[in-house]
């Protein structure tokens, strides 16, 4: 045996031209013997896209091609997950037989790269039999038919072919040369054809006889071959006789093939195939035929009946068909992914094999195999994504699946930042294959909370949320298409500590002292609308304090701090620190300390142009009655006082107060000066009292008074009682080279109506009225520049202060359109020319009426505010446009947005419930409101000549 192998070596060798051989070293190749076929397999990959198969034998070297490969008997082609399968009939050329028992196939694999060069690897096989040959065996392979019959049987009668073929079969049989092999072809309609096997090999076929038995093989789509229905399946035959003549004897072989050539159906659920039961073209009487055997396998291999069934598989066989159902996705096939218009798509492949033995009246036993690769068409699949994470871990925890062993996962991308597998790993994410029992596989991906790359934000109640925005990238191998497949994934955890915010009082600061909570990165402190930094600190003033724990000293006077109230029983502060979380700017938590001052002599310069002052007038002796005491204008006398000091309250445009520019500022000043007692009143000499005379200034920045265009809520205004109200503009573009319009100031005048008809209104203020009763305003445009300008009540609001931008607010008019609120409801009235009203497009009416008496919110003293627009002829036809809501809203604001607008206010008006209104009388004594809400301004200390300046700009300036 050694010798014999040693021989076929040297022999293998002396054949091979020259060139690179090598050896299957790496298991590269996988080789089998199997019933009736030599079989091998290797990765797609490794044989690369050219390549060929070469055949040996003693006589030479032939290279494979298709048409070479179909005649004879070799099938090599690319299964679905890309391996290249080889198949070698026992039967097929070049193969050496021994008595048909034993068979050797000598043949080598040929790899070329880019250049032609090429690399080979030889293979010798020896196989036998699995089982012995049957009198008749027929084999639909993927490329062609072959039949062989047994040679020691009778010759064929007169009854063994129809009579027509039997009868030409014969005829041509006689005349024949003798021993020489020939076939006969018969097709329907056309006269036979016979030929000899070197014509005919010529032509496609295959004829052979070996020890026992005779070949015959015909690719696919041959001249001689047709197509016929056999119970409605397309069935492709050959009808060939094969006779072999001598002195004594003619033998007469029928080696007639028949396949079917109907494709596969799916239903969405079954792969099915269906062969005919009978094939006629190979059964003369089909009453004489028999069913013996009916198997079905994958790959080339019949199945025992526990393994199909355990797999799902059907093999269901009636009176006319057999018929294979397989399972999508079963064990024993494949599956191919594809990406169309990036949607995951499946195609599942399966390698049928059927084999039929069956007995009829002139064959004992005919065996038919055939092999019948099929698959579905692409079908969309969805990948699912499983959250499986614990939040108790803190770990997201994502599975991405089911996918093809052709699908890898190349990187991915987190919240926006792409990672690659290494770089994901390196950060301590954690990616996991995990293969399934079926061959399919899922990733399964960790990323920590935290990481840098997860956002995190506070939702409230002690619960933070995670989010995890992952867009994942794929490959389908070996076609490198890509697929991406984005999931998002939302954590929430109850477990965040607020700080603890606690407040105290000293004699001259107001202190916060704030314990850490766990989620500290999230938050920064704000005082007012700035963030409260060590800068910002810096600038105001404030003591920080940041160890352990966090302690904020803010001195008295300095920015931030609120005055509620400021009277001679002490100076009521407070500061509000607010938590804002960074992400969302919402603010979490919220602590307001109070402390309240002993008011001394200071001066308080408001921001809305009120000027509040404490005098002290125990110091000239004889002391001076602050109650005697007064500004410039001798009728401004305090609005408190006691018997060391007094408290004045005035804007900067009553009282007497003087006003002049220096620098870059406008300065306001005043006095509060005590008049004496002289006697006697016509010559006074004598006077016991003393001179007493404290001059108060305040100092306000010039910055963009100028070029200044007012909206609402940004510039207060001060207000009157009679509801008078200058406001000078200059709105001009950058891009109008500096040029200044001609209207500069816009004169308004507001009133308050006693009923709906506006022929009276109130003089004096404050007045009170029902909660059910209507208020009616009337705001009219005084001295127009021209008769055609029209007035337009762009924005109305309610206040329950006279600052423009007190909180809380009710808006009444937004964008010249009505708002109605839960507890009151608008209207304009229109304005008819009149006796009175000549001009009516110079006035506007509106009506806020409360919806319901239960409703207590406007139970309160009310200022009402307008912010109104002047539009001229040039933008008559933004001016006459109607209410119009959405988009187009705020085109129309923009047409207006150069046209000189003024804020004007009416009030107060006191809301009184039903039935209460005979207790509050109408008085106008004082024009300001009893508490004095001021944000963000500065107060100062006023020694007898000190002038103390507001620290924030006021940044408009309106006169009466």
């Amino acid at each position: 045996m050694g010798f014999r192998l040693l021989l076929g070596v040297a022999w293998l060798c002396a054949v091979l031209p020259a060139g690179l051989v090598a050896q299957d070293l790496s298991g590269n190749f996988v080789t089998e013997c199997r019933d009736r076929y030599f079989w091998m397999s290797t990765n797609g990959k490794f044989a690369g896209g050219n390549f060929r198969f070469d055949v040996i034998d003693r006589s030479g070297v032939y290279p494979l091609n298709d048409s070479y490969a179909a005649a004879c008997g070799f099938t090599y082609s690319f299964n679905l997950p890309g391996d290249l399968i080889f198949r070698a009939s026992f039967l097929a050329c070049h193969v050496e037989s021994v008595n048909d028992v034993s068979y050797a196939l000598q043949y080598r694999f040929v790899r070329l790269d880019s250049l032609g060069r090429e690399t080979v690897y030889p293979f010798s096989l020896s196989c036998s039999t699995e089982s012995p040959w049957n009198p008749r065996e027929v084999v639909c392979e993927e490329n062609y038919m072959e039949v062989s019959v047994r040679k020691n049987v009778p010759v064929i009668a007169q009854e063994g072919l129809a009579k027509e073929d039997w009868e030409a079969a014969l005829s041509i049989a006689q005349e024949a040369v003798m021993s020489v092999w020939q076939v006969v072809f018969h097709q329907t309609g056309m006269p036979p054809k016979t030929m000899n096997a070197a014509d005919a090999r010529t032509e496609g076929y295959f004829i052979n006889s070996t020890t026992s038995r005779v070949l015959f093989r015909s690719p696919y789509g041959m001249a001689k071959s047709e197509v016929v229905m056999v119970a409605g399946i397309p069935v492709e035959a050959i009808r060939a006789t094969v006779f072999y003549k001598q002195r004594w004897m003619l033998l007469l072989v029928d080696t007639s093939a028949a396949c079917a050539k109907n494709p596969s159906v799916f239903d969405g659920t079954y792969l099915s195939w269906v062969t005919p039961r009978l094939l006629s073209p190979l059964v003369l009487h089909p009453t004489k035929f028999v069913d013996k055997q009916i198997k079905m396998g994958v790959e080339g291999r019949p199945l025992d009946e526990i393994t199909a069934t355990s797999r799902g598989y059907q093999l269901l066989v009636n009176s006319t068909a057999v018929k294979i159902s397989i399972p999508f996705g079963a064990v024993g096939g494949y599956r191919k992914s594809h990406v169309i218009d990036n949607k995951y798509n499946q195609m599942y492949a399966i390698d049928l094999f059927l084999e039929h033995q069956w007995a009829d009246d002139l064959w004992e036993v005919t065996q038919h195999r055939s092999f019948k690769p099929v698959r579905t068409p692409f079908i969309a699949e969805t990948p699912f994504v499983i959250n499986n994470t614990i939040p108790e871990e803190k770990v997201f925890t994502v599975t991405l699946g089911i996918f093809n062993p052709d699908v890898e996962l190349k990187n991915f991308t987190i919240n926006g930042v792409p990672l690659t597998l290494p770089e994901a790993i390196n950060q301590g994410i954690v990616l996991t294959e995990v293969q399934h029992p079926n061959g399919t596989k899922s990733f399964v991906l960790k990323v920590p909370f935290t990481h840098p790359l997860i956002p995190q934000k506070y939702i409230g109640n002690g619960v933070r949320e995670f989010t995890l925005n992952i867009n994942y990238t794929l490959n389908i191998i070996p076609e490198n298409a890509p697929y991406f497949h984005p999931a998002t994934i939302v954590c929430q955890i109850k477990d965040v500590i607020l700080p603890v915010i606690k407040g105290s009082c000293t004699e001259k600061s107001l202190v916060f002292e704030v314990t850490r909570g766990n989620m500290d990165h999230l938050w920064a402190m704000y005082i007012e609308k700035h963030q409260l930094t060590s800068e910002l600190a810096a600038q105001r003033g404030y003591i920080l304090t940041n160890q352990t724990k966090f302690i904020l000293e803010v001195p008295l006077f300095s920015i931030g701090c609120i005055y509620e109230d400021i009277s001679l029983r002490g100076l009521f502060v407070r500061v509000e620190l607010t938590l804002i979380d960074i992400g969302t700017l919402v603010a979490v938590l919220s602590a307001v300390q109070r402390c309240q001052f002993p008011t001394k002599q200071l001066l308080v310069c408001m921001p809305n142009g009120v000027m509040t002052v404490v005098a002290v007038t125990m110091e000239p002796i004889p002391v001076v009655e602050p109650s005697k005491t007064t500004l410039l204008d001798k009728t401004c006398k305090p609005k408190e006082f006691d018997s060391t000091r007094a408290l004045f309250t005035f804007t900067v445009n009553t009282c007497g107060t003087r006003s002049k520019i220096v620098e870059n500022y406008l300065i306001y000043e005043n006095e509060v000066v005590y008049t004496r007692a002289l006697f006697p009143p016509n010559a006074p000499v004598i006077t016991r009292d003393s001179e007493y005379r404290l001059t108060i200034r305040c100092r306000y920045p010039l910055n963009d008074t100028v070029k200044l265009l007012a909206e609402r809520k940004a510039v207060p205004a001060p207000y009157t009682g009679k509801g008078f109200g200058s406001l000078e503009f200059n709105p001009y573009s950058q891009g109008s080279g500096g040029s200044k319009k001609f209207r500069d100031v816009l004169n308004l005048k507001a009133r308050i109506a006693r009923d709906v008809s506006y022929s009276q209104f109130y003089s004096t203020f404050p007045v009170s009225q029902s909660m059910l009763e209507p208020l009616f305003l009337e705001v009219e445009l005084l001295h127009p520049q021209n008769l055609s300008d029209q007035l337009i009540l762009q924005d109305c609001w309610a206040t329950e202060t006279p600052e423009l931008d007190a909180s809380p607010q009710w808006d009444l008019v937004t964008d010249s359109c009505l708002t109605s609120g839960d507890s009151y409801k608008t209207q304009f009235h229109p304005v008819s020319a009149s006796a009175l009203t000549k001009s009516p497009h110079h006035l506007q009416r509106l009506e806020v009426q409360a919806r319901s008496a239960e409703d207590q919110v406007l139970w309160k003293q009310v200022y009402l505010h307008c912010l109104a627009v002047v539009c001229d002829s040039e933008k008559a036809v933004a001016c006459n446009k109607t209410c119009i809501t959405g988009v187009k809203r705020s085109a129309r604001s923009v047409e207006l947005a150069d046209s000189v607008k003024g804020y004007i206010s009416a009030g107060p008006v006191q809301i009184v419930p039903e039935g209460g209104i005979a207790g509050v009388k109408a008085a106008g004594e004082t024009p300001l409101a009893p508490y004095i809400p001021v944000l963000g301004v500065a107060v100062g200390v006023l020694l007898l000549a000190v002038v103390v300046f507001a620290a924030k700009a006021m940044r408009c300036w309106v006169s009466v």
